[in-house]
């Protein structure tokens, strides 16, 4: 007994879509704001450490050091 799955119609793959889009267009807001507040704790710290050019990876190092990072 072959049981195979129908292909699905064009509105279902479109109703799919438009979850996936609607969920990535979340995601990437969420993100932009995530490292625009980074990029301000790098201003931050650098201004506290008196070290200028801080960038977000110089910041994780020094998060990674101190053990801070789960």
């Amino acid at each position: 007994m072959d049981i195979t799955t129908p292909p699905r119609l064009e509105r279902d793959i479109l109703q799919d879509a438009a979850a996936a889009i609607a969920e990535h267009d979340r995601l990437h807001s969420a993100t932009r704001a995530l490292d625009e507040r980074i990029t301000a704790l790098c201003r931050e710290y650098g201004d506290c450490t008196r070290r200028w050019g801080y960038a977000p990876h110089h910041l994780r190092r020094a998060v990674e050091a101190r053990g801070l990072l789960a």
